[in-house]
């Protein structure tokens, strides 16, 4: 699992950009809107984060899009440190360019950007019976850390994670080396 997948003609990996905060806002509430469809209705329905929010989540993070012909975002990718793991907050791909290989692309460029930080490991936490989320995940070569064996603060940021009403056994806690 190294290196980055070639991406369908017309997409490329790059940085974000301040100015694209309200364009990565919709794409985040597009993709939540799929886990209707999977048994969690309450996080489609979420309003979406307001910029200030969103630049209070991604502050002192990687963030990384995969912007389609036109420049525009129609994915992205924010990661960060969590006790020593470069730690997978959230990947969005809007549903208009799913399945063609972004979600797999953000992942493994995030963790070529662990890599050249040095970190050792990356972790994340997702639902567990979600096709987008563990089994997805699983197939990039994470492998699922149960809690109890999680250090300190992979063990925090599960819980934090935790949405409201969704039990614990939903969620899974994964990790997998960088490959650095």
């Amino acid at each position: 699992m190294s290196g980055i997948p070639a991406l369908p003609a017309g997409y490329a990996i790059r940085a974000a950009r301040p100015d694209e905060v309200p364009r990565l806002i919709a794409v985040e509430t597009a993709a939540a809107r799929l886990f209707a469809d999977h048994g969690y209705p309450a996080l489609a329905d979420e309003p979406p984060r307001t910029p200030k929010a969103f630049a209070r989540f991604t502050a002192g993070t990687s963030v990384l899009v995969a912007e389609s012909r036109d420049a525009t975002p129609a994915g992205f990718v924010v990661g960060g440190d969590v006790g020593g793991y470069f730690y997978l907050m959230e990947l969005s791909v809007d549903p208009a360019h799913g399945r063609r290989g972004l979600g797999t692309a953000l992942v493994l460029a995030a963790l070529g950007a662990a890599r050249r930080l040095a970190y050792r490991d990356a972790a994340l936490s997702t639902f567990r019976a979600v096709p987008f989320n563990a089994p997805f995940y699983g197939k990039l070569g994470f492998s699922e850390l149960e809690p109890a064996h999680a250090p300190p603060a992979l063990l925090a940021r599960f819980k934090r994670e935790m949405p409201p009403g969704v039990e614990a056994s939903a969620r899974v806690l994964m990790v997998r080396r960088t490959g650095a």
